[in-house]
């Protein structure tokens, strides 16, 4: 079982703020802190902010980042440079938000998102690639910028052989796209909710608020690995999920005693 904080909105957010909630995961034992970007409220630069955060406390970070809204060579280039200035700490969860899809003139349509993360998946595998998809053409080949290659490549690379990445999806069709192109799922936790299954080497995520109890999460994960995220909104809440969560969900066959909040 793994267990992140977050994500922490980065509206209204200060640097001093993320970095000393990222000391305090550190010391509360979490995994991993994330940061959650909204652009539908015009606040970007999610990727940017993870980076820099890798860079001040010794934490996997991870960036929830509005997805469709730009080219996925671009987001793909963006992935890369927090991966390698983070030295191959970053992770990430796209979010296809409607009211930010809505605010930026993006496309929410499955045909758009398929090549969306085909681009994406194939720009972060290092392979030379071309895509002839609907929407999309890679290289686009535009008759001005001739000559031009058959083929493109990602450069620099990610630093990561592969970075973990997560797609929020609600729809089944976004989800069976994910697991085609091997992208982690996850999910808001409620009661009863299973954690999505595992996709290749990405255990399933369930965004958990803070009071979530480990006896619910443990059900959730019944007799599968899990990614827990789980909210915060002060430092007392980190310190409190820690020592409730990280003792049960990593070891839970110990005797209660042991996991019990000191």
């Amino acid at each position: 079982m793994r267990i992140g904080l977050g994500p922490i909105a980065l509206k209204n957010a200060t640097r001093i703020q993320l970095e000393s909630f990222g000391r305090e995961a550190v010391a509360s034992s979490f995994d991993a802190m994330w940061l959650s970007e909204s652009r539908a409220e015009g606040v970007g630069g999610g990727l940017a902010a993870a980076a820099l955060l890798a860079q001040a406390v010794p934490i996997r970070v991870g960036a929830v980042i509005d997805a469709g809204l730009y080219h996925p060579l671009h987001l793909a280039e963006d992935i890369a440079i927090a991966d390698l200035t983070s030295q191959g700490r970053i992770e990430v969860l796209l979010r296809f938000d409607p009211e930010a899809t809505s605010r930026y003139g993006a496309s929410m349509a499955r045909e758009w998102c398929d090549d969306f993360l085909n681009v994406l998946a194939l720009a972060l595998s290092g392979a030379h690639f071309q895509w002839n998809g609907k929407h999309l053409k890679v290289p686009a080949r535009i008759e001005a910028n001739q000559p031009a290659p058959e083929r493109l490549a990602l450069n620099p690379a990610t630093a990561q052989p592969a970075v973990p990445i997560w797609i929020e999806a609600s729809d089944m069709w976004m989800a069976e796209l994910a697991r085609e192109r091997g992208f982690g799922l996850a999910r808001n936790f409620t009661p009863g909710t299973p954690v999505p299954a595992a996709n290749g080497r990405w255990t399933g995520m369930l965004l958990c608020p803070n009071d979530v109890h480990p006896a619910a999460a443990l059900a959730a994960a019944g007799d599968l690995g899990a990614y827990f995220v789980v909210a915060a909104e002060n430092l007392a809440q980190v310190t409190s999920a820690g020592r409730r969560l990280a003792g049960p969900l990593r070891m839970p066959d110990f005797p209660a005693w042991i996991n019990q909040q000191q």
